[in-house]
C-alpha cells in the first residue's frame, strides 16, 4: 500500500523531544483507517499529503498553540505539505511529554481534517479521540534512543 498521508517531524533544537517515530506511524495508519478510508478522501489520488511537524522553542513572536500554515507543493513528487508549528513548551508541560505529544498530534490531525474535508464532522473527530490506543502509545519508549527518533535530517 502506498501511503498517501504522511507525518514527519523536524526540530533543530538541541533538546528536542526524544520520542519514537512509531508515534508518526501510528497516526498515519490511524488516519488512513478512520478518516481516509471511511470518507474516501485522498485515497487513490495522485497526490500525497504530508504534515511537517516543526518543533521549536517559544519566543516573543511565537504563536501559541498548534498552528497549521498554508501548504506548499512539491509537484515533481506530487506532495502537498502542510507546515505545522508546535512549541516545545507545550510538549514538556506538566512533565508528561509523551502524553502531550499524543494529544498534540491528535489536535493537529483534527484541525487539518476539519479545515480541509467538510465531509468529516467535529462530532466525528471528538468521538474518534476515544479510539486512540493510549496503552500502545504510552508504552513506546520515552526517551527513545536516537536511532528510533527519526527526525528529518537524522
Amino acid at each position: 500500500m502506498i501511503k498517501q498521508f504522511l507525518i514527519k517531524k523536524v526540530s533543530a533544537e538541541p533538546d528536542r523531544p526524544p520520542y519514537s517515530y512509531k508515534v508518526e506511524e501510528y497516526f498515519e495508519e490511524f488516519v488512513h483507517n478512520h478518516i481516509l478510508q471511511p470518507f474516501n478522501v485522498i485515497i487513490n489520488g495522485k497526490w500525497k499529503v504530508l504534515l511537517s511537524i516543526m518543533i521549536f522553542k517559544k519566543d516573543d513572536n511565537s504563536p501559541s498553540g498548534v498552528n497549521i500554515y498554508e501548504p506548499s507543493v512539491v509537484a515533481e513528487e506530487m506532495i502537498k505539505y502542510y507546515p505545522v508549528a508546535i512549541n516545545m513548551e507545550d510538549i514538556y508541560a506538566n512533565d508528561e511529554p509523551l502524553e502531550n505529544i499524543v494529544s498534540l498530534y491528535f489536535q493537529v490531525i483534527s484541525l487539518f481534517v476539519l479545515s480541509n474535508y467538510k465531509e468529516v464532522s467535529r462530532d466525528y473527530m471528538l468521538d474518534l479521540k476515544n479510539k486512540l490506543d493510549w496503552d500502545y502509545l504510552l508504552s513506546l519508549p520515552y526517551p527513545a534512543p536516537f536511532s528510533e527518533q527519526k527526525y528529518v535530517g537524522d
